[in-house]
């Protein structure tokens, strides 16, 4: 009787320490898809988009929120960075990216100024994503979202911008509509055009480097007659009807 009391506290104490963390348990993958990681069941952080065909009142900015409100269209959308006069055009909305001590959402309304933020949590991830409702605006064929991943840094030696694409994924609903996106959160030394990641680093993976690894690194780095600043990742994110994007992140040993 003792062993199985201590066996089912050890049980207890390991779910709160994943629940107080801010990743939840996965629901079996029932619809056929790719199974991410190891254990799709496992461990995992849940971010909802959720698509609004209106302006939402409020921020919903509140750290433990798992959902971001975005425009249910964006076409037609577009922004800039405003400090680059030589800005590319981006379609959409911005959704700025940053990791921190926990998973938060910081900015959790992009449908009154196209702008959201999000804070990961330690670690790397694994990262998938899936469309998991009917759009109420086109067919399932129709309907689609798009998202490019950004790296930006401005040259304080050369006073220019760099942006640097760093992955692409398109989602639909379907029926294995699981996606990989887990390059979107990696460099690769194809993607990197300073030679700053050689591709034999230690934490170089399957994927490249994570990106928060190097922006980090980037930001100290003095060779190449670089001196970067303001670097930052955001996901440029163009949604076509889709009303429930789910992304989830799956912690890497």
């Amino acid at each position: 009787m003792k062993k199985i009391i201590a066996i089912a506290l050890a049980m207890v104490m390991v779910l709160s320490l994943v629940i107080g963390s801010g990743v939840a348990l996965a629901k079996p993958n029932g619809n056929g898809g790719p199974k991410p990681g190891i254990d799709f069941n496992g461990p995992h952080y849940n971010l909802n988009l959720i698509g609004k065909d209106k302006v939402m009142p409020g921020d919903y900015d509140n750290p433990d929120r798992h959902t971001m409100f975005v425009p249910l269209d964006t076409e037609g959308m577009t922004f800039t960075n405003p400090d680059d006069p030589n800005s590319p055009t981006f379609y959409g909305i911005k959704i700025e990216m940053t990791q921190g001590p926990e998973f938060a959402m910081i900015d959790g309304n992009a449908t009154d100024d196209h702008y959201g933020a999000f804070q990961l949590g330690p670690g790397k991830y694994r990262v998938y994503i899936a469309v998991r409702a009917k759009s109420p605006k086109y067919s399932d064929e129709e309907a689609f979202t798009d998202i490019t991943g950004w790296v930006q840094a401005y040259d304080n030696t050369g006073t220019s911008w760099y942006y640097i694409e760093v992955g692409y994924v398109q989602v639909k609903k379907g029926k294995n509509s699981w996606t990989d996106a887990t390059d979107l959160f990696f460099v690769t030394t194809n993607e990197d055009p300073f030679g700053f990641v050689t591709g034999i680093e230690p934490e170089y993976t399957e994927w490249g480097i994570w990106v928060f690894d190097y922006m980090a690194g980037l930001d100290n780095w003095t060779d190449g007659g670089y001196d970067f600043s303001d670097l930052a990742y955001f996901w440029e994110f163009d949604n076509r009807g889709n009303k429930l994007i789910q992304v989830r992140f799956y912690p890497m040993n």
